[in-house]
């Protein structure tokens, strides 16, 4: 399966909310910066990314360096909790994030759930206030996909991951390192 088509009911829902006019184009990026962003990645979300990545030949050793800073300057590898769930979720300017009118520079079809999932529900949005997280949309998409879940673990067991959820950039990192 694609990953787009995994991502299908979220890139539906971004495209209604976006022909309301409900869109994240005047926004500063409060929801991909330290003010908000907290997206943790399953390791078949960070498949989906690193595999962009290196397909665009953006997965490079500059990347990979500001993605450790990232790591180091929000302490994004001192996770409270047992791997398996975290119970403090930190906060981190996503690495993809270019800044208020470039957006993401990762594609939608690529693009980790819950972000996809996060989308303002009022017209032209500017301070990120009607901005929320659709846990609705995220466990109707996750219930379809009967097989993920199978395949999160299949990769945890190839690759002797520890982790069931990790922030974007240590992820990255740690899938990197597991040789995937």
């Amino acid at each position: 399966m694609q990953p787009a088509d995994r991502r299908l009911p979220l890139l539906n829902e971004m495209q209604r909310l976006t022909d309301e006019g409900k869109h994240c184009a005047a926004c500063p990026g409060h929801c991909c910066t330290a003010v908000a962003n907290s997206m943790q990645t399953t390791p078949l979300e960070t498949q989906d990314v690193l595999n962009y990545l290196r397909e665009t030949g953006r997965w490079n050793e500059d990347l990979k360096t500001a993605l450790r800073a990232s790591v180091t300057k929000f302490r994004l590898d001192q996770i409270p909790g047992n791997g398996k769930r975290s119970y403090l979720r930190r906060t981190y300017d996503c690495p993809f994030f270019a800044g208020q009118s470039l957006g993401c520079t990762i594609p939608r079809e690529v693009k980790p759930y819950g972000c996809l999932g996060f989308n303002p529900t009022a017209p032209l949005e500017s301070e990120g206030k009607s901005c929320g997280s659709d846990q609705n949309l995220l466990a109707q998409r996750e219930e379809s996909w009967t097989g993920e879940a199978e395949a999160n673990e299949e990769l945890r067991k190839k690759y002797r991951l520890w982790w069931v959820k990790l922030p974007l950039p240590l992820a990255l990192l740690e899938a990197d390192q597991a040789g995937f």
